[in-house]
């Protein structure tokens, strides 16, 4: 499915408003998500509630079909290792890549800015805090790249990140924060095989403890 055109800033609102519900469990997996009572809530027209589930949809986080309402995705084992199984496909390439452009000359200042905001998450305990600042941290990442393609795939990935962080807060925090800083530092030095190879190591490292947390969560059916 092709990206959605429209993306007003009220579209905007109401899709972060919406995803935000989602990901902290307002809205539950296999939640039907009818557009009018959404409007209704939301004090708008359908209009953009329409154009923002279009938009969660794109990013994997809703499903429609036509003439029936959105519903809220779930997470299984399946969900959760194919994500890991494309993050491991493509992330480390991007740090490969942000590591080279760094050694070409490019500024890491973004990057930077975002690990340390990152900490400060981290030390917050605030699970969606935690959860969006991490993604955005790897959404950095892949920015640095300077791939154009490499950003248009990642979004809907980051996007399942978010959540998926969300859901596995209980994972050892400063163990994250380490690898996070081995990962960077790499990419900071220009180290293209090492940065590839820490974000390999940290995204694999990430697969088994979210995989136990929502099996524990939600048991196979």
């Amino acid at each position: 499915m092709p990206p959605p055109l429209e993306d007003t800033s009220q579209t905007r609102r109401i899709y972060d408003e919406l995803r935000r519900r989602i990901i902290t469990g307002v809205y539950r997996e296999g939640e039907k998500l009818p557009e009018a009572r959404l409007a209704e809530l939301l004090g708008t027209s359908r209009l953009p509630v329409r154009e923002a589930l279009a938009l969660l949809e794109f990013d994997g986080i809703v499903s429609a079909q036509p003439r029936r309402s959105a519903v809220v995705r779930s997470w299984d084992r399946t969900a959760v290792e194919e994500l890991f199984d494309v993050r491991v496909g493509l992330e480390p390439l991007a740090a490969r890549l942000a590591a080279a452009r760094i050694k070409g000359g490019a500024s890491a200042a973004a990057l930077l800015a975002l690990q340390a905001e990152s900490q400060l998450a981290m030390a917050s305990r605030d699970p969606l805090r935690i959860a969006e600042v991490n993604a955005a941290l790897h959404g950095a990442i892949v920015d640095l790249a300077g791939n154009t393609l490499l950003i248009q795939l990642m979004r809907t990935i980051l996007a399942r990140m978010s959540w998926l962080f969300f859901l596995t807060t209980d994972r050892d925090i400063a163990g994250q924060v380490d690898e996070h800083r081995v990962l960077i530092d790499a990419i900071c030095a220009g180290d293209e095989r090492l940065a590839e190879y820490a974000m390999l190591s940290h995204t694999e490292a990430g697969r088994g403890p979210s995989l136990a947390i929502v099996t524990k969560l939600r048991p196979a059916r």
